[in-house]
């Protein structure tokens, strides 16, 4: 288990790759049963019920899926679906554990009426490394440029905004 988290920290880390995952279905499941539980507990921050959490969730895994297999589809690269998926939704769960304490610090700066930024500032620099990771595993799942898959990692995550922005619309 260690290994594992070990494992998902260095991709994070940019120094793995997907390609060094063992193609494995009970891995790939283990990592989107990691992903769930840790997006669960990130989208109550802001969800307005269990109902709405299940679809926002269900709406990401989903994007998220499609995204890739139509890159790799196109790159023909189809046959790295699990290990790029692995990655995604391994380093996803842990940089969702890196960002909890800070939506915690957020959450409860709000209701105590405090103005600090810092927790907003850390969740910004979560996104942004975020971003690197999607695009530093997108780079190395279809051989192309470093900048090439952070391009599609930025891209990947307008969409996201967008889909869940249109999907999910704010309350007023």
């Amino acid at each position: 288990m260690l290994q594992l988290v070990r494992a998902f920290f260095d991709i994070a880390m940019l120094r793995l790759g997907p390609e060094d995952l063992p193609a494995s279905r009970f891995l790939l499941g283990f990592a989107a049963v990691a992903y769930l539980v840790t997006g669960e507990i990130s989208v109550s921050f802001y969800a307005r019920d269990i109902g709405d959490a299940f679809l926002q969730l269900a709406a990401d895994i989903g994007l998220l899926v499609a995204f890739v297999t139509g890159l790799l589809v196109l790159y023909g690269k189809a046959a790295r679906l699990g290990q790029t998926m692995t990655a995604l939704l391994g380093t996803g769960a842990l940089l969702a554990l890196i960002a909890l304490p800070l939506s915690i610090w957020l959450r409860w700066d709000d209701a105590n009426g405090i103005g600090s930024s810092l927790p907003v500032v850390g969740l910004y620099l979560v996104v942004l490394w975020s971003i690197a990771v999607t695009g530093h595993i997108l780079h190395r799942a279809l051989e192309i440029p470093f900048v090439g898959g952070l391009v599609l990692g930025a891209a990947y995550f307008i969409l996201n905004v967008a889909t869940f922005a249109y999907l999910f619309p704010a309350e007023a």
